[in-house]
This record gives C-alpha cells, sequence and structure tokens, in this order.
C-alpha cells in the first residue's frame, strides 16, 4: 500500500510516517516483520569507508605550493652552507605538518 508522497518526508505527521512504513507506533513491529524486512533490505547498517593512513594524510599536509618552495629554500640555504638557518626552515616546515 505506497501512497505518492508530494511533500518532504520530514514535512509530515508522526502518524503518516508510521502509516507509509507499514508499522505501528506503540508496538513498533513484529518480530516477523522484522525478519521479513532484515531478509528485503538488508541490517540497518552504514557502510564505512576505510580512512586515509596517518602516514599518508602527514605527507598530504606538505602537498601545498608554498610549502615546496620552503622546502627548496631550505635545500638552498643548507647547499650553501647555512645549517642553521637551513635546519630552522625545515623545522618549521615539519612542525606546521605535524600540527596540520
Amino acid at each position: 500500500m505506497q501512497t505518492v508522497v508530494r511533500s518532504s518526508w520530514h514535512e509530515l505527521p508522526v502518524s503518516k510516517v508510521a502509516e507509509l512504513l507499514e508499522t505501528d507506533l506503540v508496538s513498533g513491529l513484529s518480530a516477523a516483520e522484522v525478519e521479513s524486512r532484515l531478509e528485503r533490505y538488508g541490517p540497518n547498517k552504514v557502510t564505512e569507508k576505510p580512512g586515509t593512513r596517518a602516514w599518508k594524510r602527514f605527507l598530504l599536509q606538505f602537498h601545498q605550493p608554498l610549502i615546496y618552495i620552503l622546502l627548496v629554500a631550505s635545500g638552498v640555504t643548507l647547499a650553501l652552507g647555512e645549517v642553521v638557518d637551513g635546519s630552522v626552515i625545515f623545522g618549521v616546515v615539519f612542525v606546521l605538518g605535524v600540527i596540520g
């Protein structure tokens, strides 16, 4: 007994929603109806999307043009023999990646 609903589901009164879902507001679904719906629709479970690994999230922090410029500047500074300046630039980039 499906009826065409012209309004959005969140605008319907509770009694109308219960009627559309073919359930009782007081007693809910019977055990037989639960089994039937489980077979028909499957379990009411959201499938989880696998998350991004921690090392990949860390490396993605450095995927920005300004970070590339700072890393090149650090490398050039180190190549010119300015170890302290190059290390500070690299350290700042690393700290920003950890914080991010």
